[in-house]
């Protein structure tokens, strides 16, 4: 497909870019987030879960691993792109002498206090909150002090999300209005963030990539909810507008947070990693990435749950989601190529990487 071949032209690329003698231009990278960006902390907290059994992982790691997803995720993606190891899990235990992943399924931003505040009902909420996964980075900090170290921790880089879907997702399926999300979610979700850049910061981090928001109007769980007969409900790729307005709506304050960030803290680069941009491209023109069915879960089908006695399509590269909910690695590859080779390009990766470039690349393995 033509997908494969311009991913191929792009690790090419990218390798040229990020490898230096067969040193990756970053020492570690150091994630926080939800189910997104989760590469096994939830299932290695809470073992027995239908994501720690097949067919969760199927694609690329033949296993589930703890992803939610049937292979990779975009962390995975940028990992491999920069010459490193798949970041691994906190809760798995390990040296992480290369990076750390934090992100816990089901995690929000916010904390459940400051939920609970604007009115959800948060009884049978985990704290997993990013305040929280920063705590176990300091933890691990304190029980490894070589890893404290700041020169080290200024040339790592932090992905700080995908994190505050899941205060929307949680508004939204307690049927909040979409008003209220705005005016009392977001700056809530944007302020949370924003604090933990500072604190990360604080401790010596200066590079960052700050995701948006998917285009959570094209995914199969809420166009189900929010069916409607009324054609113009739906934008011209079939997804609901308000939506997307709404994801949008987010990412333009989380950037006007960032930019404030960058002028207080000027010796930090922080970069918006625009997710909605990027998805969007496939959703405008799924045949370029292979995809044939946009908004059909491949496990599960319609309705079924994704576990081991459900159906699982015969070629997950073809859809968009996986279960209705998270997307596929194939959707996940399409957005990281955005990201990492444009037209949505984080200039921190090439900006950083580039003057490690040599004439020869190293071919990784998809």
């Amino acid at each position: 497909m033509a997908f494969n071949a311009n991913l191929l032209l792009v690790t090419a690329f990218l390798c040229l870019l990020s490898v230096h003698h067969g040193r990756a231009c970053f020492p570690a990278i150091f994630s926080f987030g939800d189910s997104l960006q989760d590469t096994g902390n939830f299932i290695n907290t809470f073992a027995n879960t239908t994501i720690s059994k097949h067919p969760w992982g199927i694609t690329y790691f033949h296993k589930a691993t703890g992803r939610y997803s049937d292979g990779r995720l975009i962390i995975d993606f940028i990992a491999q792109a920069l010459g490193l190891p798949l970041v691994p899990p906190y809760r798995g235990g390990g040296t992480f002498s290369r990076g750390a992943n934090f992100a816990f399924g089901g995690a929000t931003a916010q904390d459940r206090k400051a939920l609970a505040g604007l009115g959800l009902n948060v009884t049978s909420f985990m704290d997993r909150s990013l305040f929280v996964q920063i705590g176990w980075f300091k933890d691990l900090l304190k029980s490894v002090p070589s890893l404290a170290d700041r020169t080290f921790l200024g040339n790592s880089l932090f992905m700080m999300g995908e994190i505050g879907g899941n205060d929307f997702n949680a508004a939204l399926s307690q049927n909040k209005p979409i008003e209220n999300i705005k005016n009392a979610f977001v700056p809530g979700v944007v302020r949370t963030i924003s604090s933990g850049i500072t604190t990360l910061i604080e401790l010596g981090a200066k590079n960052f990539i700050v995701p948006g928001n998917l285009p959570i109007g094209c995914i199969p769980a809420w166009l189900s909810k929010y069916k409607r007969s009324d054609p113009g409900y739906y934008d011209a790729n079939g997804c609901i507008k308000w939506l997307n307005d709404f994801s949008q709506y987010y990412g333009s304050k989380l950037q006007d947070e960032l930019n404030k960030l960058k002028r207080a803290h000027p010796e930090a680069n922080i970069y918006y990693a625009d997710y909605h941009g990027a998805g969007m491209r496939l959703f405008s023109n799924p045949k370029q990435f292979g995809i044939a069915e946009r908004f059909v879960a491949c496990c599960g089908g319609n309705g079924h749950g994704c576990d081991e006695t459900g159906p699982v399509c015969s070629n997950p590269s073809t859809f968009a989601s996986w279960e209705g909910f998270h997307p596929t690695e194939a959707f996940y590859h399409a957005v990281s190529d955005g990201l990492i080779s444009g037209p949505f390009a984080i200039p921190l990766l090439k900006q950083t990487c580039s003057k490690h470039a040599q004439k020869r690349a190293y071919t990784l393995h998809y």
